[in-house]
């Protein structure tokens, strides 16, 4: 489903960060090019209001100068009936003359700066002809702040733009004199932050709509091994579990994910081979004592017969049934192997006794074959372990010795300690193992032909031995020379007796 596709959910992922980078990038930069050029409009506005502040102070000065040209600007204070200063000139109230002719002087009126000159009560002196057009009142908040020596900065908005404005109180020994207001119209400013939300505005979808594309083909191409390894894998079924998923030589998850893939298909392939070895050697297994229980059963139905030919064949079905409970056991036993290594309940055990009963069990079927079985075992040996389990252990040994011993042969089953180590070893002296065998003798379900009796072997009691070896911890290993019978050696770690002797 497309709407639940990895790399959908990559692009809207990356399209969606992008877009919030984006903004905020758009609206930090819009807010700081704001900030300076509001900024700079303001430092504008307080220079041409100093420089009016100083150019009327100059024409005073100049004025003043040619006024007395030969008296010096030390004795001017000693000049009767003069003005030597502009505060003075206020307080006589002839400034707005002088403001005016400053004006007509220097032709400001028409100039290019917008500016307006208030007495210190905000009282209209004179003003701009640019000025003038904007119609702006005079604002009293402004005036009273100018009045404390605040300068006051003012934003409006008038019908076809809008204008910054500056309140600037021109002071001298402490005293406000009189108020210079400047403005100056945001027309070129607006217009250019205009533009900039319109690029802003325009960019970032844009942008998006390409990164959408790169991103998507971006995850396309890094996806792409992705769905290769679901096409292959799609084509695996249980006939083909030895094939595998080709690994990407990318050195990231991919890869890591290939080879998993193909690790997993390894155990479910193995998995799949035991069930059917599983199957096969169970088949295999029971076939034979099923067929001899059938064939009994319908030899003692054939006909009427004494009672002691039923005792017989119910003997017959009897060992026929031990044999199939054996095998059965086994089979479970092994089964049960492939699930965990379980924790045995141990307790201590002498394994020369379990071998001396072991072996007492198998001695007459050893005879009616005619092989003759040899037991060599000293002192008590100790160990910590399952007794059935053990028991198994050496039974399946001497059952597999009798297996390829032939007629008039000798098993000879030997029990000592070696160090930390009880050490248990069965030796046959039949035709040995091929050397090609030796490293697959102890593998589950392997089957080995039997020179002895013609029989073959599924492999179910070497296996299970090695099994019961290894969750005692141990091992068994096995050696062999063609012609000079096989020994195998099983090592469990040895353990103090329970009690002193």
């Amino acid at each position: 489903m497309i709407v639940r596709s990895i790399r959908l959910r990559l692009t809207l992922w990356y399209v969606g960060i992008l877009m919030i980078i984006l903004s905020l990038f758009g609206g930090i930069l819009y807010i700081n090019v704001a900030g300076t050029l509001y900024g700079e409009i303001d430092a504008l506005l307080a220079v041409q209001a100093e420089g009016v502040s100083d150019s009327i102070f100059m024409f005073w000065r100049a004025e003043w100068e040619s006024s007395f040209p030969e008296t010096p600007p030390e004795r001017w204070s000693e000049m009767p009936g003069t003005t030597r200063s502009i505060q003075r000139l206020i307080d006589e109230e002839n400034f707005p003359e002088l403001v005016n002719l400053w004006a007509q002087e220097f032709d400001e009126l028409e100039g290019s700066r917008s500016f307006r000159i208030l007495s210190r009560e905000g009282d209209f002196i004179l003003a701009s002809s640019s000025f003038k057009k904007m119609n702006l009142s005079i604002f009293e908040n402004a005036v009273t702040e100018a009045r404390q020596g605040k300068k006051v900065y003012q934003t409006f908005v008038l019908p076809k733009y809008r204008i910054r404005l500056i309140t600037w109180p021109v002071v001298e020994d402490g005293r406000v004199l009189y108020i210079i207001e400047i403005a100056y119209p945001l027309r070129q400013t607006d217009a250019s932050l205009r533009g900039l939300r319109l690029w802003i505005f325009w960019l970032i979808p844009l942008t998006l709509l390409a990164a959408s594309f790169g991103g998507w083909f971006l995850a396309t191409k890094a996806l792409r091994p992705v769905g290769d390894i679901i096409a292959q894998a799609r084509r695996i079924s249980v006939k083909e579990l030895h094939e595998r998923i080709g690994v990407p030589k990318t050195g990231d998850e991919l890869e890591l994910l290939a080879v998993t893939f193909n690790n997993m298909l390894a155990r479910l392939e193995q998995v799949f081979k035991r069930i059917r070895q599983f199957s096969a050697a169970a088949s295999h297994e029971l076939r034979t004592p099923l067929t001899i229980m059938k064939g009994e059963l319908e030899v003692a139905l054939r006909k009427p017969r004494p009672p002691e030919e039923y005792q017989r064949a119910l003997n017959a079905q009897l060992e026929a049934l031990n044999e199939m409970i054996d095998i059965v056991e086994q089979l479970l036993m092994l089964a049960r192997s492939e699930e965990s290594q379980k924790v045995l309940e141990q307790h201590p055990l002498d394994l020369k006794t379990v071998v001396n009963k072991i072996c007492d069990a198998w001695q007459g079927l050893l005879k009616t074959k005619e092989i003759h079985l040899k037991i060599l075992s000293g002192t008590p040996v100790w160990t910590q372990g399952e007794q059935r389990l053990l028991e198994r252990l050496i039974s399946n040994l001497l059952d597999n010795a009798a297996k390829h011993t032939p007629p008039h042969g000798t098993i000879t089953v030997e029990l000592s300690r070696k160090e930390n180590y009880a050490c248990l070893t069965v030796q046959d002296n039949g035709p040995g193992i091929p050397s090609g065998e030796l490293s697959k003798i102890f593998e589950k379900f392997f089957s080995r032909h039997s020179k002895s009796d013609g029989t073959a072997s599924t492999g179910l009691g070497l296996g299970l031995c090695r099994w019961i070896a290894e969750v005692h911890r141990g091992r068994i290993d096995v050696s062999s020379s063609p012609g000079k019978g096989a020994l195998f050696t099983v090592l469990l770690p040895a353990a103090q007796p329970p009690f002193s002797i």
